[in-house]
């Protein structure tokens, strides 16, 4: 089942705490994160109503750190913001690879 824009957005706003990044071009939402020791995560999500592709979801996965999986089970709801955090902090990536 493709995944809809309107509840990735709803996900990462309510569930997963991500707030939205007034300081990028409004061509889109972008959405960040920080937690401490950790620098700051974001993605960009699309203004309209429509399903996410798949090479997209992989694409937001990995500007998130995760695999396309463990995004689709975060907005399933079988991926806690605790979980997700966990992860982030046990998977580190190189600064160079979030976006800025």
């Amino acid at each position: 089942m493709a995944t809809k824009t309107k509840d990735l957005k709803e996900k990462l706003r309510y569930k997963f705490r991500f707030s939205e990044d007034e300081n990028r071009s409004s061509d889109h939402i972008w959405f960040k994160l920080q937690l401490p020791g950790i620098p700051v995560i974001s993605t960009k999500v699309s203004h309209g109503a429509h399903e996410i592709s798949a090479p997209l979801e992989s694409l937001i996965a990995k500007q998130l750190g995760v695999e396309r999986k463990y995004l689709l089970e975060m907005i399933a709801c079988t991926k806690s913001k605790e979980d997700y955090e966990a992860w982030i902090r046990a998977h580190p990536r190189p600064p160079a690879r979030y976006m800025r």
